[in-house]
């Protein structure tokens, strides 16, 4: 992997090659670059571009990932999280989990198929069920089954290996050295399949992404941060440098990837997100709206006794993990029970109320206006009214402070139409908040600050950022170059650096400014019209009751859907 001066390569024949380290964070990856511990990033960073990334917002996995692959926003996808979003309900989910048939044909990966030698895109999240490429998928997480490869074509299933040989069941149990055991697994599976397919040579693009930076986030942030309410410095070296110990291996498959390329190709290595600790206050946002009285209890509001209720299914949730059985086996009325006990929404008065929250991935948190014509009891009328109430929100959420630090509770609030100026806005929240990063949203109703208690952090300490890494190397890449992006820059500046026109329908735009000026005057930014994901209905592929359970368990794992 060697720099040559600033010849360009002619785009029709460039290869492009995406590494995806899912969640990871500069926070982690700048510290270990002073020291020294990570010499191939450090190697891109200098070499290359260095890009901040900003997530979909939320900053959930599910949404994220298919930005990445589609070029367009959460509005324009329909994807808010990994559960099927539906804002016409109160609980705001259908309880279906999505899937790839919502996007599938619509990715960079039928676009450049379309036009080249192939694509392969191993184990890229969202990816199940596998759907016809010109290439190779093999789907990524989440999928029934870790321990199976489900691959297009079907005939090549054989020659791939498993992700690993834990099952979900195995490693919802697991202890640090299984743990380690899983991620060493994982890593080698990566390098071994990508590098069979970079030898040979005969694809156009390649990508490949990991979970474990992610995974060792949301467990084992309690050993890594000394500030966290979990630290426990009488803990071996070895456990609190788990997650940087980990960044190193990932490195060194970086390296062991770039090997197989040249500065002919264009190389990425970029996450869906950032990640940090999750917090252990909460800000109760039904709380505040009923302070403001914009939502309205019935009765008395929340007893002691229902909260203590609803608590209690918290510390099951968060101590007795894996339950699944619950979620095949109870009757679909009493599931809508516990979410609603959950959640509180059995507690609030619809016939009064003008707005309530709508849990999001942190550091995301969003209000629904109860909407006349939208909602089952929705008594805001659209237009002059709504919007006015969506401004009084964002107005009075921005003056709120956290009486312990003196600091805003909020980073940022948008109406939705600033975010996502296109789309089916309807599965989008009315209102949308960046947390500060010390405060979770919360669903309490009599206090609008909580102490999340340490127990719910014992098997998920870490969470998400809006912020994630894009490093971005080879020929006609500006060195020492810094930008910003928005994830779903990455598919139409792949397109061009491919030589291959950008859709016109693509929320992205082509990061011209990574690239030298020469090289953007020799191979201009075209266009075409179509070929991106578009608002019309798309398939739905309905899992089957098996498929549901063990992706449920997948999900549970990292925290993403409730057991």
């Amino acid at each position: 992997m060697s720099q040559k001066g600033n010849a360009v390569q002619p785009l029709a024949q460039r290869k492009v090659l995406v590494i995806g380290l899912d969640g990871a964070t500069y926070t982690i990856i700048d510290p270990l670059i002073e020291q020294g511990q990570l010499p191939t990033l450090a190697r891109l960073q200098k070499e290359g571009a260095r890009g901040v990334l900003t997530s979909t917002m939320p900053p959930n996995s599910a949404p994220a990932w298919t930005s990445f692959m589609t070029g367009v926003t959460p509005a324009r996808h329909g994807i808010l999280d990994f559960k099927e979003a539906d804002l016409h309900r109160y609980d705001g989910f259908t309880g279906n989990f999505v899937t790839s048939a919502a996007f599938a044909g619509h990715t960079i990966f039928d676009l450049i198929g379309e036009k080249g030698a192939g694509v392969l895109a191993f184990r890229v999240p969202m990816t199940y069920p596998v759907w016809p490429v010109n290439g190779v998928m093999v789907a990524g997480y989440p999928t029934p089954d870790r321990r199976q490869a489900y691959v297009y074509p079907p005939e090549l299933t054989a020659e791939f290996d498993p992700i690993a040989g834990f099952s979900h069941d195995e490693i919802a149990r697991a202890g640090l050295q299984e743990e380690r055991q899983n991620a060493d697994e994982e890593i080698a599976t990566l390098i071994q399949a990508m590098s069979r397919f970079l030898q040979e040579g005969k694809l156009d693009f390649y990508m490949g992404v990991t979970g474990v930076s992610d995974g060792f986030h949301h467990k084992f942030w309690k050993y890594h941060d000394p500030s966290h309410p979990l630290y426990d410095p009488t803990l071996p070296e070895a456990t609190h440098n788990i997650i940087r110990e980990y960044y190193g291996k990932l490195d060194r498959a970086v390296g062991e990837l770039l090997a197989h390329v040249n500065d002919d190709w264009l190389v990425l290595v970029m996450s869906d997100h950032g990640g940090g600790p999750r917090p252990h206050r909460q800000f109760n946002t039904n709380a505040w709206l009923h302070q403001h009285g914009w939502l309205h209890l019935k009765g008395s509001g929340e007893s002691s006794w229902q909260k203590r209720q609803r608590h209690t299914l918290e510390w099951l949730r968060n101590k007795i993990p894996f339950k699944t059985w619950l979620a095949q086996h109870l009757p679909g009325s009493v599931q809508e029970g516990v979410r609603a006990l959950r959640t509180a929404t059995n507690l609030i008065d619809w016939e009064r109320t003008k707005a309530y929250r709508i849990g999001l991935q942190f550091p995301a948190e969003g209000v629904v206006i109860n909407l006349r014509g939208r909602q089952p009891e929705g008594i805001v009328a659209p237009g002059e009214e709504y919007r006015q109430l969506q401004d009084a929100i964002i107005a009075a959420i921005k003056g709120v402070r956290d009486p312990e630090t003196g600091g805003p509770v909020i980073e940022a609030a948008y109406r939705r139409e600033e975010l996502y100026p296109s789309g089916n806005l309807d599965q989008v929240p009315d209102v949308l908040f960046v947390m500060a990063p010390h405060l979770g949203g919360g669903a309490d109703l009599d206090q609008l600050f909580g102490q999340l208690p340490l127990s719910y952090l014992e098997r998920l300490n870490g969470d998400h950022t809006m912020h994630g890494i894009t490093l971005a190397w080879g020929k006609g890449i500006q060195p020492g170059k810094q930008f910003d992006l928005n994830i779903v820059d990455l598919a139409p500046t792949i397109l061009y650096a491919m030589g291959l026109p950008v859709p016109s329908g693509m929320d992205g735009r082509v990061l011209t400014e990574i690239f030298t000026p020469e090289y953007v005057a020799a191979h201009p930014v075209q266009h075409r019209e179509g070929g991106a994901l578009g608002e019309e209905e798309s398939d739905h592929y309905q899992l089957s009751a098996e498929e549901e359970a063990e992706i449920r368990k997948a999900l549970a794992r990292l925290g993403y859907v409730d057991e």
